[in-house]
């Protein structure tokens, strides 16, 4: 009787699953970021960057990591959502080959602990003149090679953040898709380390492709495809002299947005970048690389 009753109660279970998890599926979903000025996240974005050979294969390895305080400063239809982000700690890896054991040395960049800047997102992609400038802080007055570093570990966070923004606004079921154009090429300068970035960033293919959970939180997953987008890049030597790059970028990935508040929950972008430099001798160097950031919360 008893194994019966076992039997009994698991068949419903199954039944009721069955019945319930498809209408969830089919369900109008809210991915907008619900926070009220105050609610503070903290993250880890954790950086790899694998450089390959002329044959395509893994040559080299490079771990970076930022950890940093998001706190809600206001979230409405007229000012959107702005946050001031506030760096807990950034550190810089020693580039490694891919058979030595262990993680590799790593150093903390001092100079920028307890760095805050606001970030903003709206329906609308914001530009300035002809450029869209991520404004991360480092690009005025800072001219350490970190801060080049620091702009390039972080972008990808800020551009998920648009992501994610224009997902609130126009994915509601799964099987949902979304275009996102860049009005305007990513571009920014870092004085005698970047005197030119411009990346034309190609439009991304938003779908939201089901439902799931990350740390016992129940979330929506939006994959992320890019095309293959054009950069180039003048980097400074001396006063007079510089090394000038041109390449292509494509990201690709997927996030994944609590359905109780909207927050990022978990993120994961791969970038394949392939680059040509040409030193101020005349000298040319092509480079090969793979770009993966990760993006979860992080313990208080």
């Amino acid at each position: 009787m008893r194994k019966l009753y076992l039997m009994l109660l698991v068949l419903n279970a199954s039944i009721w699953a069955q019945s319930v998890m498809p209408q969830a599926v089919q369900d109008t979903l809210n991915l907008a970021p619900k926070c009220q000025r105050g609610d503070a996240q903290m993250y880890r974005l954790a950086l790899e960057t694998v450089s390959l050979d002329e044959e395509g294969k893994p040559g080299g390895l490079k771990r970076n990591s930022i950890d940093y305080m998001q706190l809600c400063l206001a979230n409405s239809p007229d000012s959107g959502l702005i946050y001031e982000i506030t760096v807990d700690s950034f550190s810089v890896g020693s580039p490694r080959a891919m058979d030595e054991s262990g993680m590799g040395s790593r150093s903390i960049v001092d100079s920028l602990m307890g760095m805050t800047f606001r970030i903003q997102f709206r329906s609308k992609i914001p530009v300035t003149g002809d450029c869209y400038d991520p404004k991360i802080p480092p690009t005025t007055g800072f001219r350490y090679i970190e801060a080049w570093e620091f702009i390039d570990d972080f972008l990808p966070a800020k551009i998920l953040g648009e992501l994610h923004y224009a997902a609130g606004n126009r994915l509601s079921k799964v099987g949902d898709t979304a275009t996102v154009v860049w009005p305007k090429p990513i571009c920014f300068s870092i004085k005698r380390v970047i005197n030119e970035l411009v990346l034309e960033q190609k439009p991304f293919l938003l779908k939201l492709t089901g439902l799931t959970s990350y740390r016992g939180t129940p979330c929506a997953t939006v994959s992320v495809t890019g095309a293959v987008s054009p950069y180039r890049m003048e980097m400074y030597s001396t006063d007079s002299t510089s090394f000038k790059a041109k390449g292509t970028s494509q990201m690709t990935g997927e996030f994944r947005v609590s359905l109780k508040n909207g927050n990022m929950m978990h993120a994961k972008i791969i970038e394949r970048l392939e680059t040509t430099i040409t030193r101020p001798d005349k000298q040319i160097i092509t480079r090969k690389v793979i770009k993966t950031t990760e993006l979860a919360p992080r313990a208080r």
